[in-house]
């Protein structure tokens, strides 16, 4: 068993982990970095694997994003096309489970697999035998407290560029925001043990919300 003293200014946390709960010292370390912070900024993110509890929108989760993303920029250098904060914690005014979404967009999938290794250092896992073939999702923190999703795209294939779309959409029309956020709720109350159908639930909305996101584009242009 760790023991861990974080020092957030006026406040001394201690961080317990067990050993057989996260093995790996250097995961633990970083972990415990992207849930804590620096002293100015607590992130109060984390979440146990599988269930849902919403809290409101904390201005921090900007800054957990910018930490996490800067770590993986540096993994994939120039096979980073793009990297953006999504999810309901990047659109400020609406309930949110409290993990970070972040959407990496790549040149290629297959070459991404390269930097596993890598990205397992920083703390990250990756899915193994995913449904969604599109993608290659990891997860960060322990399943009592799962902090932060990383979602991989290839450029051009949709996946991330929806998840963009969506939270774009949802930024700049309060109504449909509020829409969303009131069903997120409704569905938290009956499925917080059970995230898959709370997912599943919600997906008709999202996928409606991304096809009016497509269509605004299209007048645009």
């Amino acid at each position: 068993m760790i023991h861990v003293r974080v020092d957030l200014g006026r406040n001394i946390n201690v961080v317990t982990l067990r050993d057989n709960v996260y093995p790996e010292r250097a995961k633990r370390v970083e972990w415990i970095k992207s849930v804590m912070g620096n002293r100015n900024a607590k992130s109060m993110i984390g979440l146990k694997r599988g269930t849902v509890k919403l809290v409101k929108h904390n201005p921090t989760w900007k800054q957990s994003f910018e930490r996490e993303a800067k770590k993986i920029r540096k993994v994939f250098s120039k096979d980073a096309l793009d990297i953006q904060h999504v999810g309901s914690t990047a659109v400020p005014g609406i309930l949110a489970k409290p993990i970070i979404d972040i959407a990496l967009i790549v040149p290629s999938l297959q070459k991404t697999k390269r930097y596993v290794k890598k990205l397992q250092a920083l703390g990250y896992e990756l899915k193994k035998n995913d449904v969604k073939k599109e993608r290659l999702f990891f997860t960060k923190g322990p399943e009592e407290k799962r902090t932060h999703y990383l979602h991989v795209g290839e450029n051009d294939s949709g996946y991330t560029e929806d998840m963009i779309l969506f939270r774009d959409y949802l930024r700049k029309h309060k109504s449909t925001a509020k829409h969303y956020s009131e069903l997120k709720s409704k569905l938290a109350g009956k499925y917080q043990n059970t995230r898959e159908i709370y997912t599943t639930k919600k997906e008709k909305l999202v996928k409606k919300i991304v096809r009016k996101a497509k269509k605004s584009l299209q007048i645009r242009k």
